[in-house]
């Protein structure tokens, strides 16, 4: 189970990281706007972590990237629709098309982030009993 925790919570850390030196690096994005955006952030690692502890033993590590993809779906739809954080972050009203389409592209990029979660798990170690 640590194992499961640790891999999701490193991946989720680094992209973080990266998000954040994106944002840095456009200086007129740092305002406090973005405070919203930076606060779901911070909970990323530990959300990851449990989500990864609670993964089906079946589901470990090999199908690691699909359970990622259900994440990823709850985060875009708590992201587009439920936050409205285009509204908030940009200040722009999103046509319900373009939130599915950002729902879509965060499905996606949960998918890709969760093939990492995977590699990191098998790197942690041998298989163990953990499931």
């Amino acid at each position: 189970m640590f194992r499961r925790f640790v891999s999701a919570s490193a991946i989720a850390s680094m992209g973080i990281a990266c998000a954040v030196f994106v944002v840095l690096l456009a200086r007129g994005l740092a305002e406090q706007r973005f405070f919203p955006l930076t606060v779901v952030w911070c909970f990323a690692p530990l959300a990851w972590g449990l989500w990864a502890m609670i993964a089906p033993s079946a589901w470990v590590p090999g199908r690691l990237p699909i359970w990622g993809t259900i994440l990823g779906l709850v985060a875009g739809l708590l992201a587009f629709f439920v936050l409205n954080l285009p509204w908030r972050v940009f200040g722009i009203v999103a046509p319900l098309v373009w939130r599915g389409i950002g729902v879509f592209v965060i499905v996606v990029f949960y998918y890709l982030l969760w093939m990492l979660v995977r590699l990191a798990y098998r790197s942690l170690g041998p298989p163990a009993s953990d499931g």
